[in-house]
């Protein structure tokens, strides 16, 4: 049975309950900006989390925060998300175990770091069947202490959306609540240039990020969501052009990996123009779109995605934490009633969208 919390305002019948989903985008250890922006909602008693889509950090978000709102409602879940994301950071890493050499200045970026060059170099050379032939991965340990058992069996659980992209196919693929397992996560999360492909039912994955980062279409179709939030962690815009090897590639993933979730939203915004053209047309369902992110993102190098170190964890999820506060302190009446996003620009007859910077700078004047 799920767990809810119950505010004083909702048991005074003063604030009626709003049903909201999020979308977690993918960005390995910014993920846990993605943990400030949910352990800030989940202090909002009115709001009641049921859908969750998530791809790579936001499948290991889905799936820890599906299962603390099953155990135990909204308080499990921050306390969940804190002890997965306070273990992520005691893992070996990158910085950890190459820490800045004495007199360095000290970066979130492993643009100097030479464990991280040494493995980017023979990732170029070798593929993970040959540097990982046990196909070891460590995070699979931190996802056994979900119950995906009862996340597949409680039809009162949140429902959770996880996308893997079949490599056979090159087609997306959404596993729910009766598919989720912790190979399901870990598929979700798997960059061919560091992981062996994951094996379900016959088909081979690697990381859903390529063909939806994150699916929306599900959140739409199959929740009763009246608002979707989307978590942006992937950075649309860059200041700079990049010039080097290395930023060239991780530019390419950049805009690869925002391309699919573009389109998605697109999709929605044809539709709210659908049903603005024809108000009486009962077709088509509204779901509001919201968006929560920060510039501040886009100073972090792409490298940094890489980083384990809690002090970086710990700053990613206070810079979460203050953006959702942001967000609320201006958008907290929207939910239920408007978008906050202005989907106009990214109508297929108009162009120069700049939704990216929407997401993050929110547009409370837009309106539904």
């Amino acid at each position: 049975m799920t767990v809810r919390a119950t505010s004083a305002s909702q048991l005074a019948g003063d604030a009626p309950t709003r049903r909201v989903a999020v979308a977690l985008q993918g960005g390995g250890s910014h993920g846990a900006f993605t943990w400030g922006v949910l352990d800030r909602l989940l202090q909002e008693p009115d709001f009641e989390i049921v859908g969750i889509s998530g791809t790579s950090a936001g499948a290991m978000n889905a799936g820890i925060l599906a299962d603390g709102l099953r155990r135990g409602g909204a308080a499990e879940a921050r306390s969940a998300l804190e002890r997965y994301w306070k273990d992520v950071g005691r893992m070996p890493g990158y910085a950890s175990m190459a820490p800045p050499a004495f007199g360095t200045k000290r970066s979130w970026n492993l643009d100097d770091n030479p464990l991280f060059l040494w493995h980017d170099m023979l990732t170029r050379i070798w593929s993970p069947y040959q540097t990982n032939p046990l196909n070891h991965n460590p995070l699979r340990s931190l996802l056994e202490r979900i119950d995906f058992d009862g996340l597949r069996n409680d039809a009162e659980a949140a429902r959770v959306f996880i996308c893997a992209t079949n490599v056979r196919t090159g087609l997306r693929r959404v596993f729910e609540n009766e598919e989720l397992s912790a190979e399901v996560i870990l598929a979700s999360a798997a960059l061919p240039q560091v992981y062996q492909a994951v094996e379900i039912d016959g088909e081979h994955y690697w990381d859903g990020g390529y063909t939806g980062n994150p699916a929306l279409a599900p959140l739409y179709l199959h929740t009763t969501a009246s608002d979707v939030i989307v978590v942006g962690i992937n950075p649309v815009m860059r200041a700079v052009v990049p010039r080097s090897a290395r930023a060239i590639i991780d530019r390419i993933d950049e805009i690869g990996f925002n391309s699919t979730f573009m389109a998605e939203v697109a999709a929605i915004a044809f539709i709210e123009d659908l049903m603005k053209s024809q108000p009486r047309e009962e077709t088509f369902r509204r779901l509001h779109v919201h968006g929560i992110g920060d510039e501040a993102l886009g100073a972090f190098g792409a490298t940094s995605k890489m980083n384990n170190d809690p002090a970086f964890l710990r700053h990613l999820h206070a810079l979460g934490a203050r953006a959702t506060e942001r967000w609320l302190a201006e958008n907290r009446t929207a939910v239920g009633q408007r978008s906050t996003v202005d989907l106009s620009g990214l109508m297929p007859t108009r162009h120069g969208s700049l939704i990216g910077p929407s997401l993050i700078k929110q547009s409370p004047e837009v309106q539904a």
